[in-house]
């Protein structure tokens, strides 16, 4: 096995497990902060708090990734993940669980432009769509397990151990990070970006700016499950377990279907044509989740909304990395994946301050916002090529 190739699997086992130490506390957080005294309005301010500290983080991460390597930036994440985790478990007044959402925050804006970029150092460009798809699938595979975990260990009626196990997950991610990636990336850049990394830039204003919204937007929704989701489940009856039991379903067949879809990411012709009609399957599923009355159905209807969301994922992604130039990759990255915490950071503002008022009004704000968005890019595609590689040929073709 060749380092490039021990590299990626690398990464890719270590974002399952870092998936799954985030994973294990998602369905059990807003329970918790409840437990210990947060105000229903103040969820939203944690969900985008989240959001907008890991949107800060990727702006600056990603470029320092280009700086100083991928693994750094890998390491330092998954511990600031880990660090965060645990400090919930302390006895604290409730504001300073919003702090320690924030450190975690810190952590996951450093590691996910780190490890999109890095794929793209490893894998030629005729392949990415597959290697995405497998990625897209790692990230999948933690959130089945992680919930699940986090579930059972909230059934018990000690809400503080899904942190014990998200902390602990998190530094054995970091513990391979450091034992399993070489300590230089091939292809490390000079600290100023190159005129094509500048040129990159005005490709984005007149073609890229699709992919960015609708990452904005289909990321978006995100935000607005963290802040609605267990609180949505539980108005339906759900009780602990099978909140986190929804969470595993969802990412079961996300897993799946990303190994699959991401094969179609590799089709250059038909990008396009996955991401919108992912989009418009995923805007149909949140409307039913408004009008579902039993836990079961909204919980088999997440099942299709994971097909939705691994027809557009990989693909978008690669649709930007192949216009980004190798020695502005993490940069790129970095902004891409911000634009998708910024929707997340609105979403799930937007959401916390809709909660009052009914769990199922946020879905109706995400549903009415994704069908405007789609529509709008559907109609600015048509008719439209798709925008050429800014990056040139892959350095190894």
């Amino acid at each position: 096995m060749t380092s490039s190739r021990r590299a990626f699997w690398a990464v890719l086992v270590a974002n399952t497990v870092v998936q799954s130490g985030w994973g294990a506390i998602l369905p059990i957080l807003p329970l918790f902060v409840r437990e210990h005294g947060m105000p229903l309005g103040w969820m939203g301010v944690m969900a985008s708090g989240f959001a907008a500290i890991s949107f800060v983080a990727q702006l600056g991460f990603g470029r320092l990734s280009d700086i100083w390597g991928r693994k750094p930036l890998l390491v330092a994440g998954a511990v600031w993940e880990a660090v965060g985790t645990l400090a919930f478990v302390g006895s604290w007044p409730w504001p300073f669980y919003i702090v320690w959402r924030l450190v975690q925050g810190v952590g996951a804006g450093a590691f996910m432009p780190a490890a999109n970029a890095l794929v793209a150092d490893l894998v030629p460009e005729a392949e990415r769509g597959r290697a995405y798809g497998l990625l897209y699938a790692s990230s999948s595979a933690g959130f089945t397990v992680g919930p699940l975990i986090g579930g059972l260990l909230g059934a018990s009626g000690h809400l503080s151990r899904p942190f014990w196990a998200g902390a602990g997950l998190n530094t054995l991610a970091a513990f391979a990070l450091v034992n399993w990636l070489p300590r230089h990336r091939p292809g490390r850049p000079a600290a100023r970006p190159s005129r094509r990394a500048s040129a990159f830039w005005s490709v984005w204003i007149r073609k890229l700016w699709p992919p960015f919204l609708l990452t904005f937007s289909l990321t978006g929704l995100s935000g607005m499950y963290d802040a609605t989701w267990s609180l949505y489940m539980r108005g339906l009856g759900a009780s602990n377990w099978v909140i986190g039991l929804s969470f595993s379903l969802f990412s079961l067949p996300l897993l799946l279907f990303s190994l699959w879809n991401g094969r179609l990411a590799d089709r250059p012709g038909e990008r396009r044509r996955w991401v919108l009609a992912g989009a418009l399957l995923q805007t149909a599923i949140v409307v039913f989740y408004i009008v579902s009355r039993w836990a079961w159905a909204s919980i088999a209807a997440s099942v299709l909304e994971a097909l939705a969301i691994s027809l557009s994922g990989p693909a978008l992604t690669t649709m930007v990395m192949e216009s980004a130039p190798p020695d502005a990759r993490g940069q790129v990255q970095g902004w891409f994946q911000a634009s998708g915490t910024l929707g997340a950071t609105v979403l799930a503002l937007v959401s916390g301050l809709l909660l009052p008022y009914g769990t199922t009004r946020p879905f109706v704000a995400g549903a009415a916002w994704l069908l405007g968005v789609t529509v709008v890019i559907g109609w600015r595609w048509r008719g439209h090529p798709p925008a050429e590689s800014a990056a040139g040929p892959h350095p190894g073709g």
